[in-house]
């Protein structure tokens, strides 16, 4: 909609404090209600020499998209008036430019006041349903039309949330229209720091890898708080912070009220995330994936998710341990990567029992491998596949897990041991459960 200055005025208060709901390097944003709907608008600064450029980049490049993860336009404003002002004691005419654009107003704000670290603030589906809208909102810029349009300044504050939590990408003033996707030169360094990417500060280069690292920024802030990317660079290796920030939501979900099969779910996705955020800062662009790969990965994620959430076979009585999943431990293969997935161990007895985990393959490893349950309680096992340089032969491969278990009586000091079992099968009675081990490719 083409809208007035006098009607923006009119349901802005004359643009009062008390409507104001945000600024930003460009200009602030009022809340009004335009025919019964809240709609936020932005009103440009008068700087001279880039107001033209920053509002028809965005109302250009806006024009252009449509999809959920992209904040909505309205309508737009663009007037000149002339006003006459006091000038060396003598009254002349100046000209006034009104630019304003109109969005969907978002009642979340934006995500700069969510980001926390893994110990409060928001849960994990929640975090990750805003990660995997902000990467196909992005992939819709990239890939979605025939031409490419480059945000070029995504951070959380550009990031709005709406009632239910669902992400939208705004604050398009810096994005480029281009008709390739090939690499740019500019002369001016325009962005903020913190989410560009070392080939743009270093050398000017502008690719599609640009949107991608800043969202790798965004993705490692939602995960692990504001310091996630610096503290990411501190470590010795990516590793070595993937592993911290795996264990740090570990202990939070542990420690929350659930749903049976939710932790499993949670931290598969969890330890797949930090993985693919860590990628996408790589300092070398070539390294880096494109937007489309990351939104296959998350795809192939929710896969990997429904699989772990399918109802479990049910164990007999004489079992001491009930395993989730039952029927088989599925790995999403994938070459010259560490794949993870988790499994659930559940002790329905009143007694406790001691469990140990081993393949009949060195390729995999287990945390916790071995251990004490206590009655009636729950813990989860995280398998890792170690990468793999060749696919493997077939889905259905040989290989297979063993969880072995016994029950202890209350005063049992014993060490529970590789060596620990050995002895226990002349001397008690330990189950045995075998699980084939499935690739999925």
């Amino acid at each position: 909609m083409d809208l007035t200055f006098q009607l923006i005025e009119q349901i802005t208060k004359s643009f009062s404090d008390d409507q104001n709901i945000g600024c930003g390097a460009y200009g602030e944003v009022y809340k009004g209600v335009h025919n019964g709907e809240e709609i936020a608008i932005k009103k440009l600064y008068n700087m001279q020499g880039i107001d033209d450029k920053e509002f028809t980049n965005e109302f250009r490049n806006l024009m252009k998209v449509k999809h959920p993860n992209i904040v909505r336009l309205i309508g737009y404003c663009y007037e000149i008036r002339h006003r006459h002002v006091e000038m060396n004691g003598e009254l002349v005419f100046a000209k006034i430019i009104d630019r304003l654009l109109c969005f969907e107003y978002m009642e979340g704000g934006s995500l700069a006041k969510y980001i926390s670290d893994e110990s409060c603030g928001l849960d994990w589906p929640t975090r990750y349903k805003i990660i995997k809208g902000i990467c196909e909102g992005l992939n819709h810029l990239h890939n979605g039309r025939s031409d490419y349009i480059y945000h070029l300044d995504l951070k959380p504050h550009n990031i709005l949330l709406d009632k239910n939590m669902m992400p939208r990408i705004a604050d398009f003033g810096m994005s480029r229209l281009l008709a390739s996707s090939k690499t740019h030169i500019t002369q001016t360094l325009k962005g903020t720091l913190g989410y560009m990417p070392p080939e743009f500060i270093d050398k000017r280069r502008i690719t599609k890898k640009y949107d991608v690292f800043s969202v790798g920024v965004i993705i490692l802030q939602v995960m692990a708080g504001a310091q996630g990317y610096n503290n990411c660079c501190e470590m010795s290796s990516p590793q070595q912070f993937i592993e911290l920030v795996h264990e740090n939501w570990k202990k939070r979900l542990q420690g929350m009220p659930m749903q049976e099969n939710t932790y499993s779910i949670d931290i598969l996705a969890v330890q797949r995330c930090i993985e693919l955020a860590v990628r996408c800062v790589e300092a070398d662009p070539v390294k880096r994936p494109s937007i489309m790969d990351v939104v296959d990965e998350l795809n192939k994620l929710d896969a990997d998710m429904k699989n772990i959430s399918l109802p479990c076979q049910e164990t007999s009585d004489s079992k001491d341990l009930e395993l989730d999943p039952a029927l088989e431990l599925r790995f999403p293969f994938e070459l010259n990567r560490d794949i993870s997935c988790c499994m659930q161990l559940i002790n329905k007895t009143n007694e406790f029992v001691a469990f140990n985990i081993r393949t009949n393959k060195m390729k995999y490893s287990a945390r916790p491998n071995n251990g004490t349950m206590a009655p009636y309680s729950k813990i989860y096992i995280t398998f890792t596949l170690l990468a793999q340089d060749k696919d493997p032969p077939y889905m259905r491969c040989q290989d297979m897990l063993i969880v072995q278990s016994t029950r202890l009586s209350m005063e049992s000091g014993d060490e529970i041991t590789d060596e620990f079992f050995e002895k226990a099968v002349a001397s008690r009675v330990v189950d045995e459960v075998k699980l084939p081990i499935v690739y999925v490719v």
